[in-house]
């Protein structure tokens, strides 16, 4: 077991270190989350690069949420590989990386559960204020793409189960909000998803589905060409999104642009 952890430590060294900015804008990785985020609309990223980030207030509550729902502590790599070796299951997360369809992908997952060295569960929370019901494109795929770049770090992935858990946070109470990480973590591994969104009332659903490599690559093969310099953009023909997108007022594919 130690020599697949310095193995797979040395590797990821190597792949961070040898790459070129070859990608569009200039880049030599593809964040998981932009990648996903044109499963949403591929202007916006396009934006995003372009013009920069842009502060919302619903953004940064969004934040400040998703860090207290899953709060972080860094450890070292020997403490990470002691706390996701035991037959217990542990909650740690690490940095996943690989390449995929020609290009470099490299992301951080929400939260994974382990046990004995292998993952279980990857979960991404989304935090919303409407409805947590529907399960959207680029939340599914970006959690698909995480699973598939843990299978070719060489995990095994044999039991690994996706979940993506939509929850309504401002409604929370402070407790639940503390006691959120570990009550979905013992709801996924113990079948009890159901339970628990009974009891938080329409506040909360967890999205599971299974971990297929094909389906992620053929997610990451639908969007690499974007990178690849291959084509332009693509931008949504959802009103909606245009209307409640930050780049309104800015971008040249807006269908609601505002005065």
């Amino acid at each position: 077991m130690e020599a697949f952890w310095n193995e797979l430590w040395k590797r990821e060294e190597e792949f961070l270190s040898s790459a070129s900015p070859e990608f569009r804008h200039g880049t030599a990785f593809v964040g998981v989350s932009a990648l996903a985020e044109q499963f949403y609309c591929e202007y916006k990223v396009e934006n995003e690069f372009a013009l920069g980030e842009v502060p919302t207030e619903a953004k940064e509550k969004g934040t400040a949420l998703h860090d207290e729902l899953i709060p972080g502590v860094e450890v070292t790599a020997e403490k990470f590989v002691r706390l996701v070796s035991g037959r217990k299951p542990s909650y740690a997360v690490l940095r996943v990386w690989g390449s995929v369809g020609g290009l470099r992908l490299v992301g951080m997952p929400d939260h994974i559960v382990w046990s004995k060295g292998k993952p279980l569960w990857l979960v991404e929370l989304k935090t919303t204020g409407g409805d947590p019901t529907p399960l959207w494109e680029d939340q599914e795929n970006q959690t698909r793409i995480y699973g598939l770049l843990l299978d070719t770090m060489g995990f095994d992935c044999s039991k690994l189960r996706l979940a993506v858990v939509r929850v309504k946070a401002l409604d929370l109470s402070e407790d639940e909000r503390k006691r959120w990480i570990k009550e979905v973590s013992d709801a996924l591994m113990s079948g009890k998803t159901a339970e628990m969104e009974s009891r938080h009332d329409g506040l909360m659903k967890a999205h599971v589905f299974p971990h297929s490599r094909q389906a992620a690559a053929a997610a990451v093969m639908a969007k690499a060409g974007y990178w690849k310099g291959e084509r332009e953009p693509a931008s949504s023909t959802s009103v909606g999104k245009c209307r409640a997108c930050e780049y309104c007022k800015v971008c040249p594919k807006s269908l609601a642009k505002q005065g």
